[in-house]
């Protein structure tokens, strides 16, 4: 796998979720929101906002808003654009405190608020930070032809064969479509396929190694 800051390895959906960010994000003052659920790549696609952010000339940095909070009394120190990941994990007023710190910034910071669905009741709890959100973007789960897609460059000499469709078919419905999940079955079936000569895998062994992780889990 590439960097986590390498766009061209996200999904379509990912790709949208990312120029529509980016656009959320192109005037100081802005705020911008992306929700999705856990897994399905929320923190790579602020990492690549960060990232485009920089190259393009402006300061930019990505942390979890707890760690921005932290550095809420400096003002002058918060760079062009707070990229604030994990916003989910603090109480609706946390949102209203980055904000504000933001604004006294000259020019004001545009900020991104990243995390899952409780991130939206947050924001739609203090009425003068939902009136602020200039764009939403969601994350859903992958289609089974976007898992198929991740999955292929993980298992290079079973994608080249007949049984990909039905191995990758297999992952997406056991990952209910996660790419975090689909990608550790991946990368343990990937383990499976290079201790052998062949190089093979079938849906059995991509089935007896979920059993083994519910097992480890239980």
């Amino acid at each position: 796998m590439k960097n986590d800051t390498d766009a061209s390895t996200l999904i379509d959906g990912q790709r949208a979720a990312l120029a529509k960010l980016a656009c959320g994000v192109a005037s100081p003052g802005s705020l911008a929101v992306l929700c999705g659920p856990p897994g399905t790549g929320k923190t790579r696609v602020l990492a690549c906002l960060a990232a485009g952010q920089i190259r393009g000339g402006r300061s930019c940095a990505c942390m979890r808003l707890a760690d921005w909070l932290a550095r809420a009394d400096d003002v002058d120190a918060l760079p062009d654009v707070v990229v604030a990941d994990d916003a989910h994990d603090v109480d609706a007023p946390a949102l209203g405190q980055l904000l504000a710190a933001a604004g006294r910034r000259r020019p004001g910071a545009a900020v991104v608020f990243g995390g899952e669905g409780r991130l939206l009741t947050l924001v739609s709890r203090d009425r003068a930070v939902e009136r602020m959100v200039t764009l939403r973007a969601t994350l859903h789960p992958f289609s089974a032809a976007e898992t198929s897609r991740l999955l292929e460059p993980l298992l290079p000499r079973v994608a080249d064969g007949p049984e990909f469709a039905d191995v990758a078919r297999t992952i997406h419905e056991i990952a209910a479509g996660i790419p975090r999940a689909a990608l550790k079955l991946g990368e343990l079936a990937a383990v499976v396929a290079d201790s052998r000569s062949d190089g093979s895998l079938s849906v059995a062994d991509v089935e007896q190694i979920h059993r083994r992780l519910l097992l480890q889990a239980a």
